[in-house]
Formats: C-alpha cells, structure tokens, sequence
C-alpha cells in the first residue's frame, strides 16, 4: 500500500480530483449539485479551494499516493466560518455564480449553516473530508489515511468528530473508534450523521 504523507500547497489539485471522484455518488453532494454531467468539475472547484484554505497553515491533509485522501481541522481552529463568509469580494462571489446554480449555492448555504449550528464546542480534531477514489475503496486506504491524526488524538489525548455523508462508511469510522451522536437533517434531503471520538489510551 502507498505510503501516507503530508500535503503541500502544491497537491491541492491532485487532492481535489481525488476527494471530487470520491464524493461524486455521495448522498449529499447529489442533493447539493443534483446535475451528473457537471457534478465532478463543481465538485473539483470546491475541493480545490477548500485545500487551498487548508495548506499550508489552515488545516492538515494527509495523501495516499493517488487513492485517498483526509482533510483535517486542528483543535485551535474557529469553525464560526461558513463557506459564504470565505466569499467576501465581489469578484470571487462572481466565479461562485459562473459555476453554481442559484438552487445549487442555496442548498450550499443550507449545508453550511446546518452543519455550523451543530458543530461542537468541545477541542477536537475535525475530520472535514476523507474520500478514497472508487476504483480503490474498500482496500484499506481510507483507514490508512486517518492514522497520522488519529495517532496526535490518542497521544495528546484530544477528541475527533466528523459528519458522514454516506451511511456506507459509518462502518469504517466505528472500526476507528468512532460512535454516532447525533443526526443533521437537510430539507427535503438525506442526512448527515455525527460521529464523535474519544482519544484512546
């Protein structure tokens, strides 16, 4: 299996297409970007930015080669931000409207907000994406990318919390030590399900 590492600011794109193909047939990105044809690119955009805020200083990814990837929030970081607070100037507000629907950037909102008001307060680490690409799921790489972060969990004795997209994976958070804790529903969309941490002795 390829070895896990760090990202640099330089694999945001690679990052990106790995988490875009991952999330391509998840529940709620379906209800969020409901157009195939046009799902992966908007998905690559968002995942591209969303790395691009993380590397180098404002979070943690961790890459396995060309199959997985985890994007990581550090216990100091302040998760009162909402993707629309990242869009401050007029000119990125106009690259979002060339690449989303009104409907699309209206579900986005509602993703973030929901997703913001039931956020813990307690430290933790944040899992905020981890994807493996279709054609290599279910072969360990998944696992196998969290384990930098699961390990600074256990040794710093610090919680980690996530919101799973997909019912399908709650398998592989519970093999990490993760139990459910709650669920975020969205209107007239599926759920999103929190999962919570203890850091292990």
């Amino acid at each position: 299996m390829t070895d896990v590492r760090a990202a640099t600011i330089d694999d945001s794109e690679h990052v990106a297409r790995i988490a875009a193909a991952g999330f391509y047939d998840d529940p709620v990105m379906g209800w969020v970007l409901p157009k195939a044809p046009t799902r992966l690119a908007q998905l690559t955009f968002m995942f591209t930015g969303l790395a691009r805020d993380m590397l180098p200083v404002g979070g943690t990814v961790h890459l396995a080669g060309d199959a997985s990837a985890a994007f990581w929030r550090g216990p100091d970081y302040h998760h009162g931000r909402t993707s629309a607070d990242r869009v401050q100037s007029a000119e990125a507000a106009s690259v979002m409207a060339s690449r989303f629907t009104p409907d699309e950037l209206e579900r986005l909102g509602i993703l973030g907000e929901a997703m913001m008001a039931a956020h813990p307060h307690e430290p933790h680490w944040y899992l905020n994406v981890v994807s493996t690409v279709p054609e290599r799921q279910g072969q360990g790489y998944g696992a196998a990318v969290l384990q930098p972060v699961l390990a600074i969990c256990d040794t710093e004795g610090i919680s980690a919390y996530l919101e799973s997209s997909n019912p399908r994976n709650m398998s592989l958070y519970r093999r990490q030590g993760f139990v459910e804790t709650g669920e975020i529903e969205l209107p007239d969309g599926p759920s999103l399900y929190q999962m919570w941490r203890d850091p292990r002795a």
